[in-house]
């Protein structure tokens, strides 16, 4: 057994060492093999069996992919519209002006991971000549080796070297790898093309740099480097990781401002040049695609009496003179909002040139005579978009929303997506976060602190902040997958209660039996992660509100 009485971590005998990682590594090798394996056989049923998409969450991803390495553009109108649009479309985008002034179609999600991706398939394709349209399977599939089955290995490889250094029994690390290589919904979405994944990577590198850092194990700048680049990464690919990213950076300059200045502060500082840097080649702005579902500035304010008018179809010349000259246009449509958050009591058209895309909004408040010109910014709002609130009804159940918080924090947590009913074994993880905070032993107290914060953040902000339309679960997906990035704070934060359980075999049982469950609950959806979770599926049976 390792020696835990230590109140930092020490260095283990060689012996000790070489033990551990031998487990280490069959550990590792084994969920390798399960993911690599699922990778290299996956493909869509749904779709004859012609690519390896699943959902319109990966398709935006990728169609932003094969527009870039095959046409040169951020814009996917090729992709999206061609013969094969059945295995492309994809409702996760938006609309807005290119360059050339017209409207053009672009992938909603951040552009930093795609364009990270479209760098391996631009790669494969000139050392191959394959094409994605060509070879639907195959290259999807190796593209995907490298961007989850390898980074899988980072992520198991860093965890493991973390644990190892926390003063427990060689049971507990064992049975907490074990859980992060079979137990967590991070294995189901290893076949798909999705942010959650690199994103628990990044967290997992930047918290084994992080803990280096904090026990005056490591103190040069490229360990301080690291920790601000994937700590940065995380952002990029999970926004709620901005806490995180904060707390490292807290962390780092409490330890080393010389440190964090040369190497934090230019890690972090490198990323976000590539993330903005590649939103303003997308979309000719720093703001991302998805913060634009709302009107623009206010142009000018008009008063009188206008409702009518509008509602006939025609916009009154009032408005017209009030217009600056770029947007003078020849109207040809005046139609009211069709945007899903509008408030009951405000009035809403949008006036627009069908020909150009060119258009702006009046909004008038009811108890008002003050018509308000904006600019059109909501860039979700065009006549096919999934979102809008005439197309309600042809929406999936989740995809409309839960109104009655309450209901929605009962699922998120306990029901039919609940993290705990779906993944019991991160119930040990947040036992394990209190026990931290009271442990003396294990060097962990700092850590169970920030993640009991990061935690509950991330939770008030889905469940307590979000508008209803947002309460959705994150889609027809089989996990709350906006939490999945946590999961390696998490893993860590369960060592002292599995330490506990360890003591007794029935304690063990138990573990086994959590780790068992949430195995079993995760692979259930092994070919297809974009579906209902199981539970949703009983809870549908039994009739339960939802």
């Amino acid at each position: 057994m390792a020696n835990a009485t230590n109140s930092c971590p020490t260095e283990l005998p060689a012996f000790c060492q070489q033990r551990h990682w031998s487990i280490y590594w069959i550990i590792i090798a084994c969920s390798l093999i399960v993911v690599g394996g699922r990778v290299l056989t996956v493909q869509n049923f749904n779709a004859s069996g012609e690519t390896c998409f699943h959902s319109a969450n990966d398709r935006s991803r990728w169609a932003t992919v094969r527009s870039l390495v095959d046409e040169g553009t951020y814009r996917i109108d090729n992709v999206i519209q061609g013969g094969q649009a059945i295995n492309w479309h994809t409702i996760d985008q938006v609309r807005h002006l290119g360059e050339d002034g017209q409207l053009h179609a672009y992938s909603s999600k951040p552009t930093l991971l795609p364009t990270m991706v479209a760098g391996v398939y631009w790669c494969l394709k000139k050392l191959t000549g394959w094409e994605i349209t060509e070879r639907t399977l195959l290259v999807p599939r190796l593209v995907l080796l490298f961007t989850n089955v390898i980074p899988w290995g980072v992520f198991l490889f860093f965890l493991a070297k973390l644990i190892d250094r926390v003063p427990v029994r060689d049971w507990s690390r064992y049975l907490v790898l074990g859980v992060a290589g079979f137990g967590t919904y991070l294995t189901t979405f290893s076949v798909t093309l999705n942010n959650h994944v690199p994103a628990a990577v990044c967290v997992t590198v930047a918290s084994y740099f992080l803990c280096r850092i904090w026990w005056k194990q490591r103190s040069d700048v490229v360990c301080f480097f690291v920790c601000g680049v994937m700590a940065a990464l995380a952002v990029a690919f999970e926004l709620p990781a901005l806490a995180f990213a904060a707390v490292c950076g807290f962390s780092c300059l409490l330890r080393s401002v010389k440190g964090s200045l040369l190497g934090f502060v230019p890690g972090a500082v490198l990323v976000a040049v590539g993330l903005l840097g590649t939103n303003y080649l997308a979309h000719g702005e720093w703001k991302p695609a998805y913060g634009h579902r709302s009107d623009g500035d206010l142009i000018a304010t008009v008063n009188g009496d206008f409702e009518s008018v509008l509602d006939e179809g025609q916009l009154p010349v009032e408005f017209e003179e009030a217009l600056p000259e770029t947007l003078q246009f020849r109207v040809s449509q005046v139609a009211r909002g069709d945007w899903p958050t509008l408030a009951e009591s405000t009035n809403r058209w949008v006036v627009g040139n069908r020909s150009n895309g060119l258009r702006f909004a009046i909004v008038q408040a009811k108890a008002s005579k003050a018509f308000e010109i904006r600019e059109w910014g909501n860039w979700y709002e065009y006549p096919e978009s999934y979102w809008l609130a005439s197309r309600l009804e042809t929406k999936s159940e989740v995809d409309r929303g839960q109104e009655d918080r309450l209901l929605y924090a009962f699922h998120v947590l306990f029901g039919h997506h609940g993290v705990f009913s779906l993944t019991p074994v991160w119930m040990l993880s947040f036992a394990g976060m209190v026990c931290l905070l009271f442990q003396k032993r294990l060097p962990l107290r700092w850590f169970g602190l920030f993640t009991i914060a990061i935690t509950a953040a991330v939770f008030v902000f889905y469940v307590g902040v979000r508008p209803a339309m947002d309460r959705n679960y994150g889609g027809v997906t089989s996990a709350l997958r906006w939490v999945f990035w946590l999961a390696p704070l998490w893993l860590v934060c369960m060592l002292p209660i599995v330490e506990w359980m360890g003591r007794t075999p029935r304690g063990r049982w138990v573990c086994v039996l959590l780790l068992l469950v949430s195995g079993l609950s995760a692979f259930y959806s092994v070919q297809n992660p974009w579906v209902h979770p199981w539970l949703y599926e009983v809870w549908e049976i039994t009739g339960v509100p939802r």
